[in-house]
């Protein structure tokens, strides 16, 4: 797949920058958070700081933290008691133009507005004393190699972490990966709820297992995406390399090679071959592509990006198809885009939605 051009936002996205010195950051990702250190000199110097803050405590032999601390919360910790020292003054400090992240649709929060170089620096006792929380995260997160053993997403909101073994996770909005308490020794078992991209390095002698709903998919040397459905069904798409696809209960290993597509449902395991696209993984760059995609997989997909439930109460309507994508676009926007594809009416009632044939008289409210 080509490299995707990401653009550089219009606010500091710290989510990013704390993925950036961890060390957790995608080529991509490190492009856009570089580019906006070059063109903003007081972030810059903020994350100079907790880096050489990290680098002091990387060299004593074992710090007292007894406990695991995200990089990416402790620069959030930082950034909000920037925001609440500054806010204290009573001086309004003019506001640049801030942008709103939308991943596919769903805002996410913005940050505080910049403020300016002076005013940032009049808190910068209270940057570096907030940034000690970050320091020690960072430098635990290096020297101690201690990573969490469990990563979650909400409603909206995508993520892309580090295994121990090197591999890397996209994890899909309301996603959960937990990682087995011998990840590593011996196995690498994961288990997955909702969908994720694995690129993963291949150890022929420590396995990486996917454990999603009934299946059991086995990396072979490879890059795949596994999505869990509401209805329990498994599907996975294969972009290079090869994986096992099967359960334990009834279905025997299948292989899967780059372009095959398998999808394990009610214990029978169907294959494609050939048939994965880019548009399979686009909702790693926060496209939702479907193509010939069940109506299952659609509601789903509603439900972790939008935290909608799509109720369809028709039969001959929940065995239809959707193609269609759709990136940045809001809720209302995606539910009505597939209303008209499907020749159907939609009926929002808070964030329960109804898809029922046009034409068709709504139910009324109970």
């Amino acid at each position: 797949m080509s490299e995707e051009i990401r653009p550089v936002p219009a606010e500091a996205d710290w989510d990013a920058i704390g993925r950036y010195i961890a060390g957790e950051s995608d080529a991509g990702e490190s492009a856009v958070v570089e580019a906006w250190l070059a063109a903003h000199p007081e972030d810059a110097a903020l994350v100079s700081l907790v880096n050489t803050r990290a680098a002091r405590f990387d060299r004593v032999a074992d710090t007292a933290i007894d406990r695991v601390l995200d990089p990416e919360v402790a620069l959030q910790a930082v950034r909000r008691r920037i925001a609440a020292e500054a806010g204290a003054e009573a001086v309004t400090p003019p506001v640049r133009p801030a942008l709103r992240v939308e991943q596919g649709g769903a805002p996410r929060a913005a940050a505080s507005p910049m403020r300016t170089t002076s005013r940032r620096w009049r808190t910068a006792g209270v940057a570096v004393a907030a940034g000690l929380l970050a320091v020690l995260a960072i430098s635990q997160f290096r020297s101690r190699g201690t990573t969490p053993r469990e990563y979650q997403t909400a409603v909206g909101q995508r993520d892309s972490v580090r295994l121990p073994d090197g591999s890397t996770v996209v994890l899909a909005p309301g996603s959960r990966l937990v990682l087995a308490s011998s990840f590593g020794n011996g196995a690498r078992d994961v288990t997955l709820e909702g969908a994720a991209f694995f690129e993963v390095v291949h150890d022929s002698t420590r396995p990486f297992t996917v454990h999603a709903g009934g299946a059991d998919i086995r990396d072979i040397g490879t890059a795949f995406s596994v999505k869990t459905g509401l209805d329990g069904a498994v599907s996975v798409a294969v972009t290079h390399g090869i994986v096992s696809v099967g359960n334990a209960a009834s279905v025997a290993p299948v292989e899967l090679h780059a372009g095959d597509r398998g999808v394990l449902a009610g214990g029978q395991l169907a294959v494609s071959r050939g048939v994965v696209t880019d548009e399979d993984v686009a909702w790693t760059h926060g496209q939702l592509a479907y193509r010939d995609a069940p109506l299952s997989e659609v509601r789903a997909d509603l439900q972790r990006w939008y935290g909608v439930d799509l109720q369809i109460a028709d039969s001959a309507l929940a065995s239809r198809t959707l193609t269609a994508s759709f990136k940045g676009d809001s809720v209302a926007q995606v539910l009505r885009l597939i209303a008209l594809a499907l020749g159907a009416d939609v009926v929002q009632r808070g964030d329960s939605v109804l898809l029922q044939p046009q034409g068709t008289t709504p139910l009324s409210t109970p």
